[in-house]
């Protein structure tokens, strides 16, 4: 991996130094208007695509790492601080999606939602489909060959070879007879 970042301009290719630190793939781009923090703690696979006005923050601890021929849309959003994020090969995350490593919890032993943070890393698998609007919460764990519906929340695990949706996210039905 290179230490350069690409970013797309007006449909061509420039190298740019705004993103110093983020290490990429070859051939993959990064579109110049993303906020992007911790910059040494992301990696981003071959021919991967971060498009227009994401959101990745890292703390001094956190990791984000993307495979081989991903894509995430624009306005996504990932609050890692200092979890992980784990996104496999040939994965397409859908726009306006949110990631959260950090999450305020409700828990009767403490009145104040501000006390209660939920704190997991999330890991993606390869194959995944992420439609549009969902939200990943602490601690899950997406395996491979997975679709989750637009406008989904997701906590836990979910099984390899299923379709996803829902608030909460719960199985819909099973892609094929071979997982």
């Amino acid at each position: 991996m290179t230490k350069i970042c690409r970013f797309v301009i007006n449909k061509t290719y420039t190298l740019c130094n705004i993103i110093r630190g983020v290490k990429t793939g070859k051939g993959s781009t990064i579109h110049y208007c993303s906020d992007i923090t911790g910059r040494r703690n992301i990696a981003i696979g071959n021919q991967s695509i971060l498009y227009k006005k994401l959101s990745i923050y890292v703390g001094k601890n956190g990791k984000f790492t993307m495979g081989n021929h991903s894509h995430i849309a624009p306005y996504a959003y990932f609050l890692i601080e200092d979890r992980a994020v784990s996104i496999g090969d040939d994965v397409a995350i859908g726009p306006f999606c949110s990631f959260f490593c950090s999450s305020n919890t409700y828990s009767p032993d403490k009145p104040l939602f501000r006390e209660n943070y939920e704190k997991g890393d999330i890991r993606i698998g390869n194959n995944v489909f992420i439609g549009a609007q969902s939200v990943i919460l602490p601690g899950t764990e997406i395996g491979n060959n997975v679709i989750i519906a637009a406008n989904s929340v997701v906590k836990g695990t979910l099984e390899n070879g299923r379709m996803y949706g829902g608030s909460p996210c719960k199985p819909i039905k099973k892609l094929s007879e071979d997982d």
